[in-house]
């Protein structure tokens, strides 16, 4: 097994990535190898699957963040397992995820948030390829790739 993870760049000048937020998600999964997906509010006439995040609060660390957005917007308490490499752009910010695994399920989740999905690998490949915005589509699938490869790396049952 090849446990070595490339770094992708993201076309972008320093300059235009320092103008960005800095946000930070997580990408839960589970023992079962499924993954956890969010379909956000606010996207009429838009199917989207895709991955929680947020930006800091004052103070705050990467994984806190990223734990606190996974918590809000899934529901999911999760514990953070490695950091995902890459830096993932988007229109107004650039995020950094965490791999995590779910520690409980507190059975609802936040306004910003319509439902929660666990998911095959396939499934979520199938989901997240419904986005329409192309460069939403090949981010999260991207980051599936990523984080399933870095699952794939760590000890005990693989999917």
């Amino acid at each position: 097994m090849n446990c070595r993870l490339p770094l992708r760049g993201n076309g972008l000048s320093f300059s235009s990535v320092l103008l960005m937020k800095i946000a930070y998600g997580g990408v839960v999964i589970n023992q079962e190898g499924k993954v956890l997906l969010r379909k956000p509010w606010g996207t009429p006439g838009l199917t989207l699957w895709t991955f929680a995040k947020g930006k800091p609060e004052p103070g705050e660390t990467m994984e806190a963040t990223a734990l606190r957005e996974v918590l809000e917007e899934t529901g999911i308490e999760a514990r953070v397992l490695k950091r995902i490499p890459g830096e993932y752009v988007g229109n107004e910010s650039q995020s950094e995820y965490f791999l995590m695994a779910p520690v409980r399920d507190h059975g609802k989740f936040d306004q910003e948030t319509e439902a929660v999905v666990w998911a095959t690998r396939a499934e979520a490949e199938e989901l997240i390829s419904l986005t329409a915005k192309d460069a939403r589509r090949v981010r999260d699938l991207q980051l599936l790739d990523e984080a399933y490869a870095l699952f794939n790396c760590l000890p005990g049952p693989t999917v």
